[in-house]
């Protein structure tokens, strides 16, 4: 079996992170709060409510949050509490509930998200090369919808979904069932995603080899030693 450079010998397995990685929300998840907002009555711009929400993300505990539920109820609260969060300083929404149904039921539409160009061809060429395909993703039950509309179910063997399972990455725990699953030593596989935390953290607690993939050109802030201890990419091409 052939190996890219960054994909280490001997590696029988590919873990892959989904949102960040595979795919995004196009053009952005401020667009679409900001035009679901104006129908219910709030004026909002599409890069307020951007930045009102990565705030929000990296302040939650979403781990705490997401990672014992697989129940659609739980899910469904999960999410009620971060939109109302994003939307504690903006006024004019009439009602809420309305607000927040049409936003939750828009983003398990496969038309939301948009796929890395490079995503179709390289999940082809680790079929071809015989890898098994793992995905390891911290959301909802929703994914598994997504993933079919979005075209790239097919290609994986497995996917371990932190509401589902029951833990959420970093915790190394969702990284040994996705072992568990694709039968294979930690050694054996390795785990790409765009999160130091969630994705190369994560790994490294559960003894997997980790590559980041790093679109926006991070890894240059970096304190050298941290620059050393990542393997970095900048395009999933670099794996093939």
């Amino acid at each position: 079996m052939a190996h890219s450079h960054k994909i280490p010998a001997g590696t029988k397995a590919v873990l892959l992170d989904a949102g960040g990685t595979l795919f995004r929300p196009f053009p952005s998840v401020g667009h679409y709060y900001s035009s679901v907002a104006a129908k219910h009555g709030c004026q909002v711009s599409s890069e307020e409510v951007e930045a009102a929400f990565h705030r929000v993300w990296s302040e939650h505990d979403k781990i705490g949050d997401l990672r014992s539920h697989s129940d659609e109820k739980i899910e469904r609260e999960f999410w009620h509490k971060i939109v109302t969060a994003v939307f504690k300083d903006f006024k004019g929404l009439k009602a809420f509930g309305p607000f927040f149904d049409e936003l939750h039921t828009l983003f398990a539409e496969p038309g939301v998200w948009k796929l890395y160009p490079e995503v179709e061809e390289v999940l082809r060429l680790f079929k071809e090369k015989n890898f098994i395909i793992g995905m390891v993703s911290n959301w909802d039950s929703r994914l598994l919808k997504l993933c079919r509309g979005l075209g790239i179910d097919s290609y994986f063997d497995f996917k371990v979904i932190s509401a589902v399972f029951g833990a959420a990455k970093p915790d190394p725990r969702i990284f040994k069932e996705a072992l568990k699953q694709a039968n294979v030593r930690a050694d054996e596989a390795v785990h790409v995603g765009d999160s130091l935390e969630d994705d190369v953290r994560g790994a490294h607690l559960a003894g997997i080899p980790s590559i980041w993939l790093d679109r926006s050109g991070r890894h240059a802030t970096l304190a050298k030693d941290q620059q050393d201890f990542v393997t970095v990419i900048r395009d999933l091409r670099e794996l093939i």
